[in-house]
């Protein structure tokens, strides 16, 4: 009786073993975010019905629209990267008029807890204005909780067309 007992015990486990790895395999294979492309997708919300191709994004990512308030983060920091003098600089995304009306386009379709903040430095990039580049840098990395990279000046154009120049590839 003992004996038996066991035996159900121990195939049970097995068996749950078994479901539970082929469960895991299955998530890895349909995970989007396991593409493994060249962009970071650190943070991407994404859901197949409501995703956005990559040519309605124009940073080239399938993400879920809203944008989560991380990514507007991300997209923001990564792109003053071209605009400010930093210790550290991990991303980058060229500022584009496509990207900051894409960015502001999402700010109209869902609330964020920094939205006027969001709003004040995309409007001010929008008018070509970047003199406050580097407090629009810091306010981000501040709310991203910086600790390595603080912004502390401006680039001049030709720092700024020599940075461009220099990185291969954008990411955030």
């Amino acid at each position: 009786m003992k004996r038996k007992n066991i035996g159900i015990i121990l195939c049970s486990v097995l068996l749950v073993t078994a479901i539970g790895f082929y469960i895991a395999v299955k998530s890895l294979e349909t995970n989007p975010l396991n593409g493994g492309g060249d962009v970071s997708t650190a943070g991407v919300e994404t859901d197949s019905t409501q995703n956005i191709s990559r040519d309605e994004n124009p940073f080239n990512e399938k993400v879920k629209t809203p944008l989560s308030e991380k990514l507007i983060q991300q997209y923001i920091h990564a792109m003053s990267h071209q605009k400010v003098k930093a210790e550290e600089k991990w991303s980058f995304y060229e500022i584009t008029d496509e990207r900051i009306d894409f960015l502001l386009s999402q700010l109209k379709v869902n609330n964020y807890k920094y939205e006027p903040t969001y709003e004040k430095i995309l409007t001010r990039w929008k008018n070509g204005d970047y003199t406050e580049a580097v407090s629009d840098h810091n306010a981000i990395w501040r709310i991203q909780d910086g600790n390595v990279g603080i912004a502390t000046d401006l680039l001049s154009s030709k720092e700024e067309k020599t940075y461009i120049e220099s990185r291969k590839k954008e990411s955030r």
